[in-house]
């Protein structure tokens, strides 16, 4: 890494936002991306400025131990908080509170340690009730939306304020934000309908009026480069939004993007909204039937003909920034259906994961969950079963182990489990599994011991997560997270012992 550049933390790295703004400023600043799936698995090409790091932000030793060895290398400069929860079911999920209130207040208390010059929060304009008819959402409204994304974004911003008498903050909240790719789900939804000559490519919900403002990610990459660059001339606290004024209504985009893919537009069919609703409830119920919900869902039908406008001159004027005409949506569609037309293979991959992280259940995050609730009781069940006289002989050092070094080191090894499960990437327990295989082996302990020792913890947690009976439906899912990821990590094992044995007898 570069260590003559400003250093930034960047929260929610792996996410969309996150990716396309690494890839705009990692010539001009040291990044320490923190993300919860690896830079691989996400596409994030190896880059010298920056730094990948695997950390859930809601775990507060793991995180406290990340900063702690990043302030022992470097100061840092920026944290610019883009990690979030948010799912289309808008039910309650304990994710909200975990990630963006309680990962919210752990990272602000890092920013504190760190002593940085500002702290950016990332926030939404949706976040807001829409306005009355005629009248726009501006930087001063109040965060008054009731769904479960907003009551908790409103909390996180609440935090922000409350810690700006520690270190400058600044809050922005994003338009729907939107690349030449589209990866803003409820816009391809639409474009592939539209595109799709079926029965309902022309039905437009109401009189098509549903609108909220469009955000290019180069046009909110470059609003949250002007604020680091401009930290020393801004107050300790502000809010801005990033956004163009007004909103682009459905049926602007619908008459638009079908005369750039057709050559002339269709005229839409206007469904009144009492049959849109009935429609939408139709579909869904029938969805939750056989399992396979639709994008549409029942809430929805309360935004039909409603527009989320916005005026955002204050921002403009501060910042002395506007969105670039060419970025607009209505001049970015051409590059959406081109993209669509010419590589439709990458338009529907890069979509279709942009749409499964927002609108299935991820029964990992569950799992997770319920694997931490449940992680004191399974650990004393693990605890007594490796030291435990009549298992002495198939664990003898595990027995002969100080107590607390061992509860130490299970807590360690539970919690790297935990994270592999929630992120869903096995790695950060295999990579865990070659430290502690050189460990164990200059400790004198044999492979085998080691192995079974973590096929037994592997059990314990899993028998564990099955006495709950709201779990047992995902039987098949829990044996696969968890004892795949072990059998992993026992590989991992045996070939560092191995590794370690071929080196002994070098030497």
């Amino acid at each position: 890494m570069t260590h003559n550049l400003p250093v930034i933390i960047l929260t929610g790295a792996s996410g969309f936002v996150g990716r396309n703004l690494l890839e705009l400023i990692k010539e001009d600043y040291t990044i320490f991306a923190f993300a919860r799936r690896s830079q691989q698995e996400v596409g994030v090409t190896p880059h010298k400025n920056i730094k990948w790091i695997l950390v859930d932000i809601g775990e507060k030793k793991q995180l406290s131990n990340i900063i702690k060895n990043i302030k022992e290398k470097q100061e840092v400069d920026f944290i610019i908080h883009l990690a979030a929860y948010y799912n289309f079911s808008n039910e309650p999920h304990p994710e909200y509170e975990r990630t963006n209130v309680l990962g919210t207040k752990l990272m602000l208390e890092q920013a504190k340690i760190l002593d940085v010059k500002r702290f950016i929060f990332s926030s939404s304009v949706a976040i807001c009730e829409f306005p009355p008819e005629g009248k726009s959402l501006n930087e001063h409204s109040l965060a008054d939306a009731n769904f479960p994304y907003a009551i908790t974004k409103k909390r996180g911003e609440k935090l922000v304020r409350e810690y700006s008498k520690y270190f400058p903050c600044s809050i922005v909240r994003f338009a729907a934000v939107f690349s030449d790719w589209c990866e803003y789900p409820p816009l391809y939804i639409f474009l592939n309908t539209w595109f799709a000559k079926k029965w309902d490519s022309k039905i437009l919900g109401g009189k098509g009026q549903s609108a909220v403002p469009y955000i290019h990610t180069n046009c909110l990459g470059y609003l949250l480069q002007i604020i680091l660059n401009k930290t020393d001339e801004l107050p300790s606290i502000d809010t801005y939004i990033a956004s163009p004024d007004g909103s682009t209504s459905h049926r602007e985009l619908f008459e638009l993007s079908t005369r750039l893919f057709f050559g002339n537009a269709p005229k839409p069919f206007l469904m009144p909204i009492t049959i849109a609703a009935i429609g939408i409830y139709l579909q869904y119920y029938f969805g939750k039937m056989i399992g396979k919900l639709p994008f549409e869902r029942p809430w929805m039908v309360g935004y039909i003909d409603k527009k989320l406008s916005v005026d955002s001159s204050y921002t403009r004027k501060v910042l002395e920034w506007k969105p670039k005409v060419r970025h607009t949506i209505e001049r970015r569609l051409l590059y959406l259906i081109e993209h669509s037309k010419s590589l439709p293979s990458e338009w529907h991959t890069r979509n279709t994961l942009a749409l499964e992280r927002y609108t299935t259940d991820r029964p990992n995050l569950v799992i997770a969950e319920n694997m931490q609730r449940i992680q004191k009781m399974v650990s004393e069940r693990i605890f007594k079963a490796l030291t435990s006289p009549e298992y002495r002989e198939k664990y003898p050092h595990y027995t002969g182990m100080d107590p607390k070094n061992l509860k130490w080191y299970l807590d360690i090894y539970y919690n790297q489990l935990i994270t592999s499960v929630r992120t869903g990437d096995r790695m950060t327990l295999v990579n865990y599994a070659k430290f502690l295989a050189n460990i164990r082996s200059r400790e004198g302990f044999q492979q085998e011991e080691v192995c079974n020792a973590l096929e037994e913890i592997g059990a314990h947690i899993v028998n564990g997560l099955l006495e709950i009976s709201a779990l047992q439906k995902h039987e098949l899912l829990i044996h696969d997270t968890i004892d795949l990821t072990i059998q992993m990590a026992v590989d991992e094992i045996l070939d560092s012992y191995e590794r370690i044995h071929k080196f002994q007898k070098k030497i």
